[in-house]
């Protein structure tokens, strides 16, 4: 039977209320990571540019792939949501730097994000 769960503690929103999906989610040998935002650890919304949200957004999808065994070498798609096209050069300098060599398949679109002050929002599908 192939593995079906849930992966990670129960998301908890700065009211208390716990969010309805899970950081991550195991189906088989896929990891499907839920769509970062620049959150810092105390849960406030950085507030940084772009290449600085994008880096954040990254390291907390890494920090995800690392509870479950994988590494970033491990995405092999990533979904981008950015709020400014013309953000999308100094979007694309941060990612480049994260990945380096590896160039999973991707998708980006301009759209507005439900939190203000977001400036880009990134999700994941990595494999065992």
């Amino acid at each position: 039977m192939a593995i079906k769960e849930p992966q990670g503690d129960p998301i908890v929103l700065l009211d208390g209320t716990q969010a309805p999906f899970s950081p991550a989610f195991r189906a088989g040998d896929q990891l499907f990571v839920s769509g970062q935002l620049a959150f810092n650890d105390d849960g406030s919304l950085n507030t940084g540019d772009i290449q600085e949200q994008t880096r954040r957004c990254l390291e907390q999808i890494e920090a995800i792939l690392k509870r479950s065994g994988l590494t970033k070498n491990d995405i092999a798609r990533v979904g981008i949501w950015i709020t400014n096209a013309a953000d999308f050069g100094e979007f694309n300098k941060a990612y480049a730097a994260f990945f380096g060599d590896h160039r999973p398949a991707r998708a980006c679109v301009v759209s507005e994000l439900v939190l203000p002050g977001a400036k880009v929002e990134i999700d994941a599908v990595a494999y065992y």
